[in-house]
């Protein structure tokens, strides 16, 4: 009655314990597995509870190597269905940009969660870990070269001038502004516009602006390129075009773009001295050029960091190492258990119950099983039965024995002799059970 009791409290306690759990995990998905360099994708992140919570979600920052992240960390609350339970849920995302090809994995990050258990209104807070999740970079396509290669979804360019293109003159300056909108990319992936020189007047970069013009959806970036000219020459003469090219993830395909042509008519000028002055102004403006120290980024191997992949790959030969080890020692245990098992009583049992029914192979195995047999007995079998006053036995053998020695036909008594033998062997096991041998065939039929 007290164990029946006993047994009550310890199922309502662990009901208990289980109602009171905290019942809260976590969904990740990216949409796409396979990307280009530059090609955004997406990763969502749900964090799911089967009560409420009771206060803003709490994560680390997401790093992955060789790759700009942009994160919306704004949660969208709402409600999802699972093998028909419903969780609240907090979803935020990131958009990736990766920039070097190779094969990569999104390292876990820790969230914390502050929601109730189930059956309990006293939140808890709880540390959970979205999964690891592994993406591929593909190379650039043969027909691009990494210098003009560009992903976007859209892109507008536009050119504004900064004075009007009528009435120009030798010495004059004109200072033409392109700018490029690009949806869906970073303005850090927007390439810079090259800038031919001229026969006919000197060129003077100006340093590019880049502007960050996300939304609450998706990456965009602006680039807004300057270059001043100095017209030295007098005649007709046409600006170079200015050209985007880009690759468009959705569909797959190649995309380009021009500014107009732009032709225009120098004049003379008989004040020559003003080209020089001008000269000198322009000069003076252009950027300084500074060498900067790019540092490079620790050496990766299948996009893990080379010291995290040796420390893996030690704990993996280590872990090899002790499995090698244990299956050597159960090798040699099973080596030594079958030794052991090819030397018992069973064995030699199991192999006189198979013998067939020639009488030399028969009465030879019925030897060498009686030799390992583990109870004391005499070296002769028949003599074992007389002094155990088993005369039946003993009889039966010698009526066995003569059958097989004086009649070659009377082969068909293998049968019954296996039979009794099988009795008699029981008959002596249970005198001291304690002796009898442990080591059992797994063909061995029992006798009954």
């Amino acid at each position: 009655m007290v164990k029946k009791h006993l047994l009550l409290v310890l199922l309502l306690y662990a009901a208990l314990i289980a109602r009171a759990q905290v019942k809260c995990f976590v969904q990740t998905q990216m949409d796409r597995s396979t990307v280009y360099a530059q090609q955004p994708f997406k990763i969502t992140i749900s964090v799911l509870t089967a009560t409420w919570y009771t206060a803003p979600l709490e994560f680390d920052n997401l790093q992955i190597p060789n790759a700009f992240i942009m994160p919306f960390d704004k949660t969208v609350p709402g409600i999802f269905t699972i093998n028909g339970q419903n969780y609240a849920g907090l979803t935020f995302y990131y958009i990736v940009f990766p920039y070097k090809e190779g094969h990569y994995t999104l390292p876990p990050i820790n969230i914390v969660a502050t929601t109730p258990p189930v059956g309990d209104s006293k939140a808890q807070r709880i540390n959970v870990k979205m999964q690891a999740l592994s993406y591929i970079v593909k190379p650039v396509p043969k027909n691009f070269s990494s210098d003009n290669w560009f992903v976007a979804k859209d892109v507008s360019i536009e050119q504004r001038w900064s004075r009007s293109l009528s009435r120009l003159k030798v010495g004059d300056v004109v200072t033409r502004t392109i700018t490029i909108n690009a949806r869906g990319t970073l303005p850090q992936f927007i390439p810079e516009l090259k800038t031919d020189s001229l026969s006919w007047g000197s060129v003077y970069p100006q340093p590019s602006t880049l502007t960050d013009t996300r939304d609450e959806y998706d990456a965009n970036g602006q680039r807004i390129q300057s270059v001043t000219y100095l017209l030295e020459k007098e005649g007709n003469f046409t600006f170079p075009q200015a050209t985007i090219e880009w690759f468009n993830p959705i569909n797959s395909r190649v995309y380009k773009r021009n500014t107009p042509v732009v032709k225009i008519h120098v004049a003379t000028n008989p004040n020559l001295g003003i080209l020089k002055t001008a000269k000198d102004s322009l000069k003076a403006t252009l950027p300084v050029k500074t060498t900067i120290n790019v540092k490079k980024g620790p050496y990766l191997i299948y996009g893990i960091l080379w010291y995290y992949f040796a420390l893996y790959s030690l704990a993996a030969l280590c872990v090899l190492y002790f499995v090698v080890r244990m299956l050597i020692k159960f090798g040699k245990w099973l080596s030594n258990q079958y030794k052991v098992y090819l030397t018992s009583e069973r064995y030699w049992f199991g192999k006189f119950n198979r013998s067939s029914a020639e009488h030399s192979t028969l009465l030879r195995n019925l030897y060498k099983w009686w030799d390992h047999f583990p109870v004391k007995h005499t070296a002769s079998i028949q003599e074992n039965a007389r002094e155990g006053n088993a005369a039946d036995i003993d009889e039966e053998l010698a009526a066995y024995y003569k059958q097989q020695y004086a009649d070659e036909s009377a082969n068909n008594k293998s049968a019954e002799f296996k039979r009794n033998i099988r009795k008699y062997r029981a008959a002596l096991m249970s005198i001291d059970p304690s002796k009898a041998d442990k080591h059992i065939s797994t063909s061995q039929t029992e006798w009954e």
